[in-house]
């Protein structure tokens, strides 16, 4: 049953949803553009996000507009001419639009203050509002049920009136992207749709990383025991890790780390059988496009992070790692050391059972 909404949402028409980064929590809150237009389909919903991660809302069909925040060209510094061309820029934009409600779906000061700046009368923020942030925005109360990410951000949803179910994920992905990543495949010899695993051998933070020299493991048994070609993927600043698992076995693999955008990067990762990968956006990518994920998760949060509705596919020893234990908030590689190759290949073949039987 769906409760009272606090907001009269039928005398609001212009929100604004403010999540800025990164990759895998953008892709984590789109069911909530998904959710609040399904509702009251006569909202105009603008989603402000940070250039980097832009590409994962463009084309999304429930916003009316994407408004792209130069991230990287603030952190010049606050004294820096460039920062303030573009803090005047932006106001300029966010209060010519006139929004009447703000989502701040990122909880950090950054986010608030770009809530505040729009001139929105009504600011509601997710429930963990940190550095600051509560003091901009109302605060959603946490549903208890609301473990993952996905979830606490559908919250907001929920409190707003809007019916959350079937959870969506409005990933688009253009024609043109599609094209270039069937170019790219079919010059490495892959021509079979889904004929194909692809691996994400890094993460947002060393410490999240699996060994390169057990990826390149990984390569070799699958090559020597299913003949699948694997695709890695990645963006350029992970090229070095490229190279060391290269060095570490004979057994081929198509490289695409840096040579997709991140619509290009989808559109890849929807072709594939399963993706392999640590905490980082790919996964997310992934299981919003459907497609099956293999999580190697590490001492961070996997029940709030982990490829979401794929929980019975992750692999983490956090449990049982005495490190964490003892200081759940430290940031260390013991977790992920102790998923072993093993591990890794008996998922893999329980998960292609898994894909086969559905062909």
């Amino acid at each position: 049953m769906r409760r009272a909404s606090p907001v009269d949402m039928h005398q609001v028409q212009r929100v604004a949803i403010v999540k800025l980064t990164s990759i895998g929590d953008v892709v984590h809150a789109l069911p909530v553009s998904a959710a609040l237009k399904r509702t009251f389909p006569h909202l105009q919903l603008t989603w402000i996000v940070e250039e980097r991660c832009a590409e994962m809302v463009t084309g999304n069909p429930y916003l009316h507009e994407v408004i792209p925040v130069p991230g990287k060209a603030w952190r010049h510094g606050a004294w820096h001419p460039r920062t303030w061309q573009d803090v005047r820029r932006l106001l300029n934009t966010l209060r010519s639009r006139h929004f009447q409600l703000t989502l701040d779906l990122q909880g950090l000061l950054k986010s608030a203050v770009v809530a505040w700046l729009t001139g929105a009368p009504l600011r509601i923020g997710y429930h963990w509002q940190r550095e600051g942030a509560w003091l901009f925005n109302r605060v959603v109360p946490k549903e208890p049920t609301s473990v993952h990410a996905v979830q606490e951000y559908l919250d907001v949803a929920r409190f707003l009136g809007a019916e959350t179910e079937p959870v969506e994920f409005p990933l688009y992905i253009p024609p043109e992207a599609d094209e270039k990543v069937l170019t790219l495949l079919k010059q490495e010899g892959i021509s079979t749709p889904e004929g194909f695993l692809s691996i994400n051998p890094s993460a947002g933070q060393p410490y999240k990383r699996w060994r390169m020299e057990r990826w390149a493991e990984v390569i070799s048994h699958i090559h020597r025991r299913y003949g699948l070609p694997v695709v890695l993927v990645g963006s350029r600043a992970d090229r070095p890790l490229v190279q060391e698992i290269r060095r570490q076995t004979n057994a081929p693999f198509v490289d695409m780390v840096g040579r997709t955008n991140l619509k290009e990067l989808a559109a890849l990762l929807r072709r594939s059988a399963v993706h392999l990968c640590a905490d980082t956006g790919s996964a997310h990518i992934s299981v919003a496009l459907g497609r099956p994920v293999i999580g190697l998760y590490g001492p961070t949060n996997h029940l709030r992070t982990s490829p979401y509705g794929q929980e019975h596919r992750l692999l983490t020893h956090k449990h049982e790692c005495p490190i964490c234990q003892a200081q759940p908030r430290r940031e260390h590689s013991d977790c992920m050391d102790r998923i072993t190759v093993t591990e890794v290949m008996q998922m893999l073949e329980r998960t292609l059972s898994e894909v086969t039987s559905r062909v």
